[in-house]
């Protein structure tokens, strides 16, 4: 709670709550929830603080750490729950990166977690008990919301269906089970009506990221992957992970040996298909994350199942996973705030802190009161009438301003550009005041975020252009960023867009 509420929204976090002010049942980049969560704890945007568009993902780390307290009670005993929660809680995935930036994971792994612990009590009620029925129907609905977060839930029907499949042939004729199947379409039927209306892009878009047919192998690019994924998880609690699969495939690993195969059968196709993506192309690390978190409760067995002492509290291992843990979470913090300058390469020029990722929890604030002045001078002296909009050409940057700029001053952003390019601002300018021709208009540009194109995407759009102010932000007393602050004058008139089925 202390860092969401003092660290600036990074761009996805900006863009997710640019999301919530105008809601949707489909976005362009995912589906709704993490929209609606952000609506829900600001008060219906009443509140304009960080902490409170973070909210949503500190109470869900909160429920999924109980959720694995359940699930390794459930499996083993009290003191699995208790390791398993610990894990979970200190897992730089769902501890930190889930657990405090708000992102479709955070609601996502409430409904993941939920489903599991549900699929556990399906697989230990005999096909034919009458409480299996609803069980299934709460699967059913607990995917459907999971999907509702984000597409990955879909891993856990394919996880539900091998396990009755290679295991347990009788549970699948259930007829309970297509009823299940049939809440958890109609639950995410507005993800696929909204994409059918919109010509499928958000599936264009997604399947072009992970479009492996025009690219090599590269090993190389694979390993560094690998190696983030394993940074996000955390090393320690990865390795313990790793060891405990050894032991379940050894068959040392006795205890709800039904129950892991489900796990396993949850988790592992998501990872292998994220692995096996990651040959071709650069993936996410976050993208295994709901599998690796929920795989974390084998090593919770396996710990608590080594302790036979019961005055033992926390074994050493599982502490030096905590205090790794806490060591991250302070570099975090102090890399965004305290760090002197930039961590990039490019240390001056119009493109200082370019790929620096610490910046883009940083300096919007001050930008936010330095165009205040700017923004009321040049009104006072009619450089620029009341209201002009900042054009913007990428969601990224737009989010921020809309923000840290927009909502506390007032002037909209009006996206110049292609679905591919402004994501959801693409259809966010029907809702605004449409920019006319001949009307001027102003641009922001952080120096991290500058490229020609953007640059020129900008005022090619305008019959003229100055730079109004360029001021830099500092950090530990050296420039990290600077910020450009354009006046764009005589608006040519609307772009031929390129058109979104193209």
């Amino acid at each position: 709670m202390f860092i969401a509420s003092f660290q600036e929204l990074g761009n996805v976090e900006a863009y997710y709550w640019a999301l919530s002010r105008k809601l949707e049942w489909n976005y362009f980049d995912h589906p709704p929830m993490v929209a609606w969560l952000i609506r829900l704890t600001t008060l219906n945007l009443f509140v304009h603080n960080e902490l409170f568009v973070r909210l949503g993902a500190i109470l869900s780390s909160a429920i999924c750490t109980w959720l694995m307290y359940l699930i390794g009670n459930a499996l083993y005993n009290a003191r699995a729950g208790w390791f398993a929660a610990l894990l979970y809680a200190t897992s730089t995935y769902s501890g930190m990166g889930i657990g405090v930036y708000i992102l479709p994971d955070s609601p996502q792994m409430v409904f993941w977690l939920a489903s599991i612990f549900t699929l556990i009590k399906i697989v230990r009620l005999n096909s034919q008990n009458s409480h299996s029925r609803g069980q299934w129907l709460l699967f059913g609905l607990l995917v459907g919301f999971c999907i509702m977060c984000k597409v990955h839930g879909v891993f856990l029907w394919i996880g539900a269906v091998l396990y009755f499949l290679i295991y347990d042939h009788a549970g699948l004729k259930n007829r309970y089970v297509l009823i299940a199947m049939g809440v958890t379409l109609i639950i995410i039927s507005p993800i696929i009506i909204w994409n059918f209306q919109h010509h499928f892009i958000s599936y264009r878009f997604h399947s072009n990221r992970i479009n492996i047919s025009a690219s090599d192998v590269d090993g190389v690019r694979f390993i560094k992957q690998f190696s983030k994924i394993i940074f996000l998880t955390g090393p320690i609690h990865f390795v313990l992970i790793c060891i405990s699969i050894f032991y379940v495939v050894k068959g040392k690993l006795l205890r709800a040996e039904r129950e892991i195969r489900l796990l396993l059968l949850c988790c592992f196709p998501l990872i292998l298909v994220v692995c096996f993506i990651g040959i071709f192309i650069e993936t996410l690390p976050h993208w295994p994350g709901p599998a690796l978190s929920t795989l974390l409760v084998l090593p919770a067995i396996k710990l608590a199942s080594n302790l036979k002492n019961k005055k033992i509290g926390v074994p050493t291992v599982l502490k030096f996973g905590i205090a790794y843990f806490l060591v991250i979470v302070a570099v975090d913090y102090f890399s965004v705030a305290v760090f002197p300058g930039t961590l990039s390469i490019e240390k001056e020029g119009m493109k200082i802190g370019s790929d620096d990722a610490t910046l883009d929890m940083y300096g919007w604030k001050q930008a936010g009161k330095k165009f205040d002045s700017l923004y009321w001078a040049d009104i006072t002296v009619k450089l620029m009438p009341a209201g002009v909009p900042v054009v913007v050409t990428d969601w990224i940057t737009a989010a921020h301003i809309d923000y840290y700029i927009g909502t506390p001053l007032g002037p909209e952003t009006w996206g110049l550009g292609d679905a591919y390019s402004l994501h959801q601002y693409f259809w966010m300018n029907k809702y605004k005041k449409t920019l006319v021709k001949g009307e001027n208009a102003y641009g922001i540009i952080p120096s991290n975020l500058y490229t020609y194109k953007n640059f020129n995407k900008v005022t090619d759009n305008f019959r003229g252009y100055n730079f109004a102010i360029v001021f830099p932000e500092y950090r530990g007393g050296i420039i990290c960023k600077v910020y450009y602050v354009i006046r764009l004058y005589n608006y040519k008139g609307a772009e031929k867009w390129e058109h979104i089925s193209n």
